[in-house]
């Protein structure tokens, strides 16, 4: 699988190697009358004595030399198990002493998306290890890797490997962006690869990841084509899978396409189909159904999937109700009317809405009502703004009422905490003034202590 660059480490000079490579190729072609090896016999000496007078090798001549051995290289298919790796690390050093490597990468990948016939049970493992060589020892940004991937997807789609696809997945997912931008793809090549992603997908079982990347494909095409022939199948594939998927609820990717929306002209009766998806109920579905039958819409793509389509629609109906449901509680009666099922079934669809991710809430048999905590939009436009409005207007309501109640406890907490300050300053006020009384009579009584004593005899020496 991809990975972090790598390098390949081959020892030996370009005419040496080059000339064992074309020995290699005329021994597994086992032909006497055409040898590769005299073919290029010409090109190699020239090389040779550039090598020895280390002069700067002649790209063109070596260019020439790399078409005969690539062209002969079709045989490596065929050469014994053990040998096939080494022979197309060999091959692949060669190449990337070219002037332009890509020009002989993208036919050496054709080459390994063929069956390896030599070893039927390991070929795809054995190509797609070498496919991952080729891919990891290019820059990120060579758009060779380009060429590489697509072959490496063929080869997996080929051997129809659940385990090397789940290898491949995560790489997919994550690096894919970053390798389509570092490449600068025109549509068309983007286009190629999200459609082979798509079919190895859906062929290993992986229908989100398939939708995922035809949706991707859709998004490739340009306003101008949005009315061709090519586009039209497209988006008639894309929108069918998504309406059949049991899983997918989200139209909005389609009808934001230019090639879906021109469907509106070519294909009314699907497109029209599509908005009943999009935002409509049940009754609308079954009039539509009634007035168009399925097997009548663009050529029957929707013949047998009548149970599913009915199937979807009651849980989008639901989800409606859920969304636009002022109380946040249904009853059990409302929920199998707009339904269509008996009032017995109506907990099985609820739940199942809730395992789509759809809604989010608690059922109550005692009450016999489905008590409503989420519910997804399915469209959201003026009317679901204005509900939006609405309910910020009564959470703001409540908002106030609670800062009201706030404030005033903090205000009437503020008071008694005044108060209190008051009562306390009082009180040691009254003590420090008793305090001071006590001290005045105290010095009163020790200054009329004092002139007693110095009224006392005194006796003086004559």
């Amino acid at each position: 699988m991809p990975a972090p660059t790598t390098t390949l480490l081959i020892e030996g000079s370009f005419s040496e190697l080059a000339e064992e490579f074309a020995q290699y190729l005329d021994a597994l072609r086992k032909e006497e009358s055409s040898s590769l090896q005299s073919e290029v016999a010409p090109l190699l000496e020239p090389l040779r004595q550039q090598e020895q007078n280390e002069q700067e090798p002649d790209l063109k001549q070596r260019d020439e030399l790399l078409k005969k051995l690539v062209a002969g290289a079709t045989v490596l298919n065929a050469a014994p198990e053990k040998e096939i790796t080494p022979a197309y690390n060999l091959l692949l050093h060669l190449i990337h002493q070219a002037s332009d490597p890509s020009v002989f990468l993208s036919r050496v990948c054709t080459y390994l998306a063929k069956p390896i016939t030599s070893s039927p049970q390991y070929g795809p493992s054995l190509a797609i290890s070498i496919l991952s060589t080729v891919f990891n020892t290019l820059p990120p940004s060579d758009v060779s890797r380009y060429h590489v991937l697509l072959a490496i997807i063929a080869v997996i789609r080929q051997s129809s490997s659940i385990y090397t696809f789940e290898a491949l997945k995560p790489q997919l997912t994550t690096q894919l962006p970053n390798w389509l931008a570092a490449w600068e793809l025109n549509e068309e090549d983007a286009q190629k690869l999200h459609l082979a992603v798509a079919e190895t997908a859906q062929a290993a079982g992986d229908n989100g990841l398939a939708q995922t990347h035809v949706l991707e494909a859709l998004q490739t095409i340009p306003a101008d084509k949005a009315s061709s022939k090519e586009a039209r199948e497209l988006a008639i594939r894309a929108l069918t899978t998504a309406l059949k998927q049991p899983t997918i609820f989200d139209f909005t990717s389609l009808t934001a396409s230019d090639a879906v929306q021109a469907l509106r002209s070519s294909d009314s009766t699907l497109f029209e189909l599509l908005e009943i998806f999009t935002s409509d109920t049940l009754d609308a579905y079954d009039a539509f159904i009634s007035a168009s039958p399925l097997a009548s819409i663009s050529g029957g793509v929707l013949t047998d999937a009548g149970d599913a389509l009915q199937d979807k629609m009651r849980l989008l109906t639901l989800t409606s109700l859920a969304a636009s449901t002022p109380s946040r509680s249904l009853p059990y009666s409302t929920i199998a009317s707009a339904l269509r099922v008996p009032a017995e079934d109506v907990e099985k669809w609820v739940i199942d809405t809730i395992r789509a991710g759809l809604v989010e809430g608690k059922l109550s048999q005692l009450r016999q009502e489905f008590l409503v905590h989420r519910a997804t939009y399915r469209v959201f436009g003026e009317k679901q703004w204005s509900e939006v409005q609405g309910r910020l207007m009564v959470w703001r309501r409540s908002l106030e009422s609670v800062l009201g109640v706030i404030r005033n406890e903090r205000e009437r907490f503020v008071r008694e905490s005044m108060q209190q300050a008051a009562t306390a300053a009082a009180a040691a006020d009254g003590e420090s003034k008793g305090d001071k009384g006590g001290k005045r009579r105290n010095q009163q009584q020790t200054q009329q202590q004092q002139p007693a004593q110095a009224q006392a005899p005194v006796e003086v020496a004559e």
